[in-house]
């Protein structure tokens, strides 16, 4: 198979995104603890694997039969694990009725959520004489208060009445997804939730006479509410190490750093101007170190102007001036680097935590916005 586009992107790159394998396996078996041996475990390795490398962690989480489903959002994702050789079955949150056909040559599980995508994919389904009584599986979700996707409690009467009289499908899971899991200040909010999920699967298990996986607990929802875990869990953020839950963020590892590389050093004067709009300068002689990245790359300009330090040589180092598009500017004021030497963006001393709060957001928003530029590299 021939090397995609994100490949030759990033195969020559200063930048890695540095993946740990051990960190990996700690997290999936810190959450496997909690739970019962019969508990199936989804990941869910949308959007890159929240920024880290999908089908190398992919494939070795099935080498290690580490996973029961593995859980996308778009098609192209799902497709991508599939052109990687990744055998494991894969849940499509987001579906196109357009592409049914492409979903069904890679053996793609869809996400059900309306009574008009129903009704689209058992049109197709029953239109291809090899699929009309394929009993190809679907996720049914249910609408508990996220108010994203999902059946109404008022929409199962109909969504009964479609399925009962064909075999084209088969409910291989029924789920839901809490909202707030991870506030126990809305525990009331989450277990209301529960119960409205465990009432609505009961409903539909009974109508259609199917004993499908029931699943609703999520990374927070698996730690605040295990009692709830049913047939199966979805671990997402926990995977990576990175939920900002107090009490994950002591028990698991981050797997992922973010490197580069000094690719220039030079001397500016004090009072000279750095990087765009004269937005940084030095109050006395300095050296100043350049990195070949910037908010193409997931450093956004937040961080420009001493908002963010970066790792070298065991020190830490201020930007300076705004973050360019490719380029940023660390202020080593007497201190001397080499170029290529390791700058540890995060990872290190920083952590991504720190880089996700610098930046005033969560590290989800943090690990997905690294660009695809970027090397992944699996250690």
């Amino acid at each position: 198979m021939g090397k995609n586009k994100s490949y030759f992107l990033s195969e020559y790159s200063d930048n890695t995104l540095e993946v740990s394998w051990e960190a990996v396996e700690h997290n999936i078996h810190y959450f496997r603890n909690k739970l019962k041996p019969s508990t199936k475990i989804m990941l869910m390795v949308k959007a890159a694997a929240y920024g880290h490398y999908t089908s190398v962690i992919c494939k070795r989480i099935e080498a290690n039969g580490m996973a029961d489903l593995l859980g996308v959002s778009a098609i192209a994702e799902g497709i991508e694990l599939r052109v990687e050789g990744i055998q494991l079955p894969v849940m499509v949150q987001n579906v196109n009725p357009k592409h049914w056909d492409v979903m069904v040559e890679h053996c793609l599980e869809p996400v059900i959520h309306s009574t008009e995508i129903l009704a689209s994919f058992l049109q197709f389904l029953q239109s291809k004489e090899s699929l009309a009584e394929g009993l190809y599986p679907i996720h049914i979700k249910l609408n508990t208060g996220m108010n994203r996707f999902g059946f109404n409690s008022n929409e199962l009467e109909s969504v009964v009445k479609q399925l009962k009289s064909q075999r084209a499908i088969r409910v291989a899971s029924i789920m839901s997804h809490l909202s707030s899991s991870g506030n126990l200040t809305a525990e009331n909010f989450t277990l209301s939730q529960i119960q409205q999920f465990e009432v609505m699967c009961e409903s539909l298990k009974s109508s259609l006479q199917v004993k499908p996986i029931c699943h609703i607990l999520n990374t927070d929802g698996i730690t605040n509410f295990s009692a709830y875990q049913m047939d199966m869990v979805r671990l997402g953020i926990g995977l990576y190490g990175a939920s900002e839950a107090s009490d994950l963020k002591k028990d698991l590892k981050p797997v992922a750093r973010l490197l580069s590389k000094v690719v220039a050093v030079r001397r500016v004067s004090a009072g000279e101007y750095i990087s765009y709009n004269k937005s940084g300068s030095v109050s006395e002689d300095s050296n100043i170190a350049l990195l070949s990245l910037g908010y193409a790359d997931g450093v956004p300009r937040k961080l420009g102007n001493g908002n963010w330090k970066v790792e070298i040589n065991g020190k830490l180092y201020p930007t300076v001036g705004n973050i360019c598009m490719d380029i940023c500017m660390l202020d080593l004021g007497q201190d001397e680097v080499k170029v290529g030497d390791e700058a540890i963006v995060f990872g290190g001393m920083k952590s991504i935590f720190d880089f996700a709060e610098a930046q005033e957001t969560i590290t989800y928003e943090a690990l997905t916005n690294i660009g695809n530029r970027m090397k992944r590299k699996l250690v």
